[in-house]
């Protein structure tokens, strides 16, 4: 564990393994060792995300990052014959009127930016989904402000996948091309160095040129030429003490599996994609959604957390059976009586690393240490856009290429001089 390496990739989920991917490819003779606190890839919030992707943004960067990380996927599924679960099954947005109103403008937006999508009115909607309640009318339904279903915005290029997948994809090349991970292993503290020594006591002072020297671990320090820090909601822990603001926020994910009976006319909804199921699926009250899992014959669902959920990160998180009973399960079963009486038959949780100021991934260079970070519950469906523009600051380029031949500015997604136009879709 003393031996010092050119890089040090901080966190073995997909966006930290798709920066090491992309940093090997870059230098093939660069010595990289991947560290986790886990005991394999992929084991943290990346298995504990609902791993859908999709490429509904309004903002330029979003909406590159996304198209181009799942054209990746779908290359290495369908050229390079590696599956990934990859299922193209769309995300629908269940809308009331209301909403409807709010999000004409970002049709206009999609549309000009040619993101495909199609609407359904509700007599389509009530024709292909016959378990939708379009206007709920219960006494609780009353009591709860539930809207009634205006219109259905369906987007075309999404869809769901296996996040381990995708980890044992990257972990399998980088092993190739001769990458080294050591699991177990977790990341204490970043060690700051003068780069002109004077041998003063309490170097580096206020006044020197710092660098970053090694990683402590609970195994020791790993010094390194370059640091990669793709640790999600931990990446705080490590910078804050050393006076980078990264300026993300953990926010905890919940996730329940539903398995019954009932739902199985709904797993095999037809008309919306070559699956014959229902897509991803968002309500209209409360930010609730759904995926269907057709391989487990299940389905998932949660909830975006929003005004009322605290920031505040646990150490082993644990998904709790009462905001599925008192938060989710009142407005899922009132569009969706098929759901009446369910409980989870599993159930999970995990963190999201939200930027705060804009929901956007934040990639960013600060002396021999690449930051990535702020997925914002995005990193799937972003994480080969982010991995390749980490390599490119490695190399120090102004310009990143994301597969399909995109380019990207690095200063723009940066610390710097950021330059993100705010998200109008934000789920």
């Amino acid at each position: 564990m003393h031996t010092r390496y050119d890089v040090v990739v901080v966190g073995a989920g997909i966006v930290g393994l798709s920066a090491a991917y992309h940093i090997k490819q870059t230098r093939p003779d660069a010595s990289l060792l991947i560290i986790d606190r886990n005991a394999a890839v992929g084991q943290g919030d990346t298995a504990k995300s609902n791993a859908a992707l999709r490429d509904t943004f309004t903002s330029t960067v979003n909406r590159t990052l996304a198209r181009s990380t799942i054209d990746f996927y779908k290359h290495v599924q369908n050229e390079l014959g590696f599956n990934l679960n990859l299922d193209m099954v769309g995300y629908l947005w269940l809308l009331s009127k209301r909403q409807a109103q709010e999000l004409s403008t970002v049709e206009v937006e999609m549309q000009r930016q040619g993101t495909r999508f199609r609407t359904y009115d509700v007599d389509e909607l009530e024709a292909m989904i016959p378990d939708l309640t379009l206007r709920p009318s219960s006494q609780q339904t009353k009591l709860m402000g539930l809207e009634d279903v205006e219109k259905g915005l369906f987007g075309i290029d999404c869809g769901t996948v296996a996040p381990e997948l995708i980890a044992r994809f990257y972990e399998s090349e980088l092993r190739k091309l001769g990458a080294e991970f050591q699991f177990h292993t977790e990341a204490k503290s970043l060690q700051l160095a003068a780069r002109r020594s004077l041998g003063i006591n309490g170097e580096p002072l206020v006044w020197q040129e710092k660098f970053f020297k090694q990683i402590e671990t609970n195994r020791g320090p790993i010094p390194a030429s370059t640091f990669v820090l793709s640790a999600g909601t931990r990446t705080p822990l490590l910078l804050d003490p050393v006076g980078v603001d990264c300026m993300i926020k953990p926010r905890k994910n919940q996730l329940f599996q539903v398995r019954a009976p009932s739902l199985q006319r709904l797993l095999n909804t037809k008309g919306f994609n070559e699956h014959d199921t229902i897509p991803f699926t968002i309500l209209p009250n409360g930010q609730v959604y759904f995926r269907p899992v057709r391989r487990e014959n299940s389905v998932w669902v949660g909830a975006v957390a929003g005004l009322g959920r605290p920031f505040a990160l646990e150490e082993e998180p644990i998904a709790e059976e009462p905001y599925y009973t008192k938060q989710i399960y009142p407005v899922l079963s009132e569009y969706f009586p098929c759901f009446i009486n369910l409980r989870p038959t599993n159930m999970w949780a995990g963190f999201y690393d939200v930027n705060s100021l804009d929901a956007t991934p934040i990639i960013a260079r600060i002396e021999n240490c690449i930051i990535t970070t702020g997925m914002s519950g995005s990193g799937i469906m972003k994480a080969d856009a982010v991995g390749r523009i980490a390599a490119a600051l490695l190399e120090g380029r102004d310009e990143a290429t994301l597969f399909g031949n995109r380019k990207i500015s690095t200063a723009q997604v940066g610390l710097v001089n950021r330059a993100v136009e705010p998200e109008k879709f934000v789920i």
